[in-house]
């Protein structure tokens, strides 16, 4: 038989600490506990073991720390927000059939020890699954050891048998003990013999095989009398190391294997705390649907009967509504689910046109349909999927037997998944329902995210029209000066490479050219963006290379990249999504329109290919500095917000305070570096970064920031303020209640603390300017419908919207964009909009 052993807590710690801290809605950390299932899934398909025993270490003192008082002495104790998770995985793993073996007075390796040894004795197999080196050495010719590591950033694992460990260290698995006896382990504050580190101990060892040979022939041995001398006199450290660093082969704990077999009696449970801990993708991987209790009656479950009907009655009722749509406005049938019944209606027309009450899995795409179809749906009230989004806003997915799982509700029974899954939906509805009450959500749902969701399935529709010659005539040229380039930079390195690897690139400029290196990674040298910039000044090259990756980007991405999208219709159909961001902010999909590059000329010629039909216009309007603007309302500031209301240059305002200067003596350097303070501070920023973004001195930074504050005092108390209230909370709102839940705030990580402090500060001036952006879509698609004009919104990129319209109607359409933005909302200070028109959105941008 095969037995694997895994090393609960090197392997707990390895997930922990390799995956961003993960939560439930409810704020329970669960980055580790997903973590260390995921391993131990990809472990046991690797080892395909017939049992599996997971040894953990207790708190209590072991047999070493009793022996030696500094042993382990410099260990932290676990994070709070690993502790956190440390008895729910336990529960878990034991509700998975796996069986959690401690020994107190021991430590897990002693567990580990002890379970090979026996195999080895009784000839089974042992695998031993761990991030500990310590345990090589209890590799012999039936022990293995799968070392877990990381390669280039991801996870990894080495697999070590007797061969690997004389080839990497020249000794055999039980002389690893001898070396570190000698060489010590300040990890675990082992002391060994001091002034003998690893070389010195492992030429002592494969030299003269083990600590007692030593110094029972401590005079003759060929040493130098240095050496001797320490060896001399740090025996007794040495035999105590050694004493400490070997693994114990004999504790006892039950060695029976049969006894490790892996047998999940309890998989409801086990899905259920899953659910709770919103695990959702390991359910399935875990198989726990397909695996039913042999010991246990499940309990009755729900059933449906699935009616297809061409005409159904929809007299009276509240339609609960889940479509088959698989592209953009097309809908061959809609499932209509009552409390146990599913009606299967190919009537998409007559549902969606009627006055019942609508509550959708997701609207969009019955908007997309009624678009199409040239219809208004009535009465659509609840988006089960925009409502998911906006209680867990984190959440990776809104598929809805995840939201079964999540919110725990009684899952129908029969042969067909997808059935089983969208029959619950009137229970999910109500509890939803609820829950979006609770948290004084209902406005922000129903009067913007779901007339939002119409306005962007109306765009998603109509497209964007492209030049499709002019992105193609424009590829062509930006390929003749790649080509350009590459022989630019092959004549100056003298010899050609590919300059699309890092490796390659680096050896290129800085062992053929003699570069000074500034970064070095596992990899090789760094050849990063920040890298190349310090370098300009060294050598013609960098330009050139730099360049090089500038223009590749622009051709790979944008060229060739938006000519596979173009659409029969000469336009481009992007998806915008509402469930992507935390913030609250629109992404763009397929291709991303948002992310169109405007930082250098070349870049932004890339919006001369994006255009009106023939005789249309395009008509331009951004917000401007709505953040800024949001900062000053959430404030209070009275400061900001009378240099606002004076339609002030406020970057100019801020120059004069900071910098301690009359107004008339701000210079455009001075105004730039106001600038930067200005929409640093609504991003969090510290002064390392300031300085980095200014080019001045980290002291010099923290001065225009204290500066800054002491001026703007309410933003001073804002940022302190909205902190404290989200460690009390648990989230941080934006005016139109739409919250961001903040778990790093609690975790004992001073970096991961500081960042949530971050996004606290950030994230209501953000989301709000987000939820202002929308509110204006959403008013400017109403006034162009009810105004009868032909304009139509085809794109938003974040603080910005476009409208194609008739050349005839750009005058009107420019004065209701700038109208309606700024009257989206009331704030303390006034929104400003500026518009413009042309016939491409380069000529409208200006």
């Amino acid at each position: 038989m095969k037995l694997l052993v895994v090393d609960g807590n090197s392997i707990l710690n390895r997930a922990f600490y390799g995956i961003r801290l993960l939560t439930t809605k409810d704020g329970q950390f669960t980055n580790a506990i997903y973590g260390f299932l995921t391993m131990l899934l990809k472990i046991q398909e690797d080892v395909t073991p017939d049992a599996v025993a997971i040894a953990f270490d207790l708190k209590a003192p072991t047999f070493r720390h009793k022996a030696y008082e500094g042993y382990k002495s410099n260990r932290k104790g676990m994070p709070e927000e690993l502790h956190q998770q440390l008895q729910p995985l336990k529960d878990l793993l034991t509700l998975l059939g796996y069986t959690i073996i401690t020994k107190e007075g021991y430590e897990a390796d002693d567990i580990l020890g002890t379970l090979s040894h026996t195999c080895k004795v009784k000839g089974d197999e042992c695998v031993l699954a761990t991030g500990d080196r310590d345990s090589l050495q209890l590799i012999n010719d039936k022990v293995t050891v799968r070392l877990a590591s990381t390669k280039g950033g991801k996870a990894n694992a080495i697999l070590y048998d007797e061969k690997k460990i004389m080839e990497d260290y020249g000794v055999t698995p039980r002389q690893l003990i001898e070396i570190k006896a000698i060489q010590g382990d300040s990890s675990d504050c082992i002391p060994g013999i001091p002034g003998i580190g690893p070389k010195g101990a492992g030429d002592l060892i494969q030299r003269f095989d083990n600590l007692d040979y030593i110094y029972e022939n401590l005079d003759t041995i060929d040493i130098k009398d240095g050496m001797r001398k320490k060896l001399r006199e740090n025996k007794d450290s040495a035999y105590m190391s050694r004493m400490l660093g070997e693994i114990k082969l004999d504790i006892p704990i039950d060695t029976d294997i049969n006894h490790y077999l892996v047998n999940c009696t309890q998989p409801d449970e086990a899905s259920r705390m899953m659910a709770k801990l919103e695990l959702f993708s390991l359910i399935d991987k875990f198989k726990l649907k397909e695996v039913e209790s042999a010991e246990e009656t499940p309990k009755e479950k729900k059933k449906y009967s699935l009616n297809e009907k061409n005409t159904i009655d929809l007299s009276g009722k509240e339609l609960y509504i889940y479509s088959n749509s698989k592209s953009k406005g097309d809908i061959d049938y809609l499932y209509i689910i009552e409390e146990n019944e599913i009606i299967k209606t190919t009537d998409v027309d007559t549902v969606l046109k009627s006055e019942n009450k609508k509550y959708v899995y997701s609207s969009k795409e019955l908007f997309a349909y009624a678009d199409k179809n040239d219809f208004e749906i009535k009465n659509l009230v609840f988006d089960v999927t925009l409502a998911s989004y906006l209680l867990n806003p984190n959440s990776s997915s809104y598929d809805i037997d995840k939201l079964n799982g999540e919110y725990e509700v009684e899952i129908y029974d029969g042969e067909d998944e997808f059935l089983c899954n969208i029959a619950p939906m009137v229970d999910l509805c109500n509890i939803l329902e609820k829950k979006i009450e609770q948290c004084n959500q209902k406005k922000l749902l129903n009067e913007i995210e779901i007339p939002l969701s119409n306005v962007l399935a109306r765009m998603e529709n109509l497209g964007f029209a492209v030049d499709k010659q002019g992105i193609e005539d424009f590829g062509k040229m930006l390929k003749e000066n790649i080509e350009n380039l590459k022989s630019e930079i092959y004549n100056s390195v003298g010899r050609e490479f590919n300059i699309n690897s890092p490796k390659q690139l680096g050896v290129a400029l800085f062992e053929d050219l003699a570069l000074p290196c500034k970064k070095k990674t596992k990899s090789g040298y760094s050849t990063s963006a920040d890298v190349l910039e310090s370098l300009k000044n060294q050598h013609p090259v960098v330009s050139m290379v730099l360049q090089y990756r500038t223009l590749s980007k622009l051709n790979s991405t944008y060229c060739e990249g938006l000519l596979k999208v173009i659409g029969d219709d000469g336009r481009i159909h992007s998806s915008f999504n509402q469930t992507e961001t935390r913030t609250g902010r629109i992404s763009s999909t397929e291709p991303n329109l948002q992310n169109i590059p405007v930082r250098t000329e070349l870049g932004r010629e890339m919006r001369k290919f994006f255009t009106a039909r023939d005789g249309w216009v395009l008509v331009d309007a951004d917000y401007s500095q709505i953040e800024l603007r949001v900062l000053a309302d959430i404030s209070g500031d009275k400061n900001m917000i009378d240099a606002f209301k004076n339609n002030q240059d406020i970057h100019a305002i801020t120059a004069s305070q900071v910098f301690n200067m009359p107004l008339d003596f701000v210079t455009g350097e001075m105004r730039s570096r106001a600038k930067a303070v200005n929409f640093g501070i609504v991003y969090g920023i510290g002064a390392y970064s300031l300085a980095k973004d200014i080019g001045v001195t980290n002291k010099e930074a923290k001065n225009y920031i204290e500066s800054y504050l002491k001026h703007y005092s309410g933003i001073d108390k804002y940022m302190h303020d909205v902190v404290e209230k989200a460690k009390d909370t648990g989230y941080v709102e934006t005016v139109f209640g739409r919250r961001r839940y903040l778990p790093e705030l609690s975790a004992s990580n001073g970096m991961t603390r500081a960042f949530g402090e971050r996004v606290a500060r950030n994230a209501p001036i953000q989301g709000t300017a987000a939820d202002i952006i929308k509110i204006a879509m959403i008013k400017v698609d109403k006034r162009l419908t009810e105004e009868n004009l032909e304009a139509r919104l085809v794109l938003q990129v974040h603080d910005e919207l476009i409208v194609e319209c008739p050349s005839h109607e750009s005058m009107r359409v420019a004065m209701i964009l700038q109208e309606e933005m700024e009257k989206a909302v009331s704030l303390s200070v006034p929104l400003v909009a500026d518009s413009a028109v042309g016939k491409t959105w380069y000529d409208a941008k200006g």
